[in-house]
């Protein structure tokens, strides 16, 4: 008899819309929640899920945030959340690194003096 299982990762958007200016490009723009997890499957059923963890993403630099479980679950129930600045967390990424476009987060190194994907001056 064979048993068809196996483990697996994904991400979901969550419904959020909160306006906010980016703790890094100092624009206002908007925060996207998502939330990543394993998943457990069985005849290509998911049973369960494990190790959720939650990123808010800002629209303006499209830098990547780490934000609370607690907070992340209160989004995902539908709850009413308003975000601080203290509750972002800037993940390891290269938009954060200093060397990204405002506008459009692409990298770059320190000789451009425009941006070459949107043509932004920097």
């Amino acid at each position: 008899m064979f048993f068809i299982g196996g483990i697996g990762s994904s991400s979901k958007e969550l419904p959020f819309w909160q306006s906010i200016v980016c703790p890094h490009c100092e624009r206002l723009g908007n925060l996207k929640i998502m939330m990543t997890y394993m998943y457990f499957s069985f005849f290509f059923i998911p049973l369960f899920r494990w190790g959720k963890k939650y990123y808010a993403q800002s629209s303006c630099c499209h830098t990547l945030y780490r934000i609370p479980n607690d907070l992340g679950k209160s989004i995902e129930k539908g709850e009413a959340v308003m975000l601080q600045e203290s509750d972002l967390s800037p993940c390891d990424t290269p938009n954060y690194a200093g060397n990204a476009c405002h506008d459009c987060g692409y990298p770059l190194s320190s000789e451009f003096d425009y941006c070459p994907k949107c043509g932004k001056k920097l």
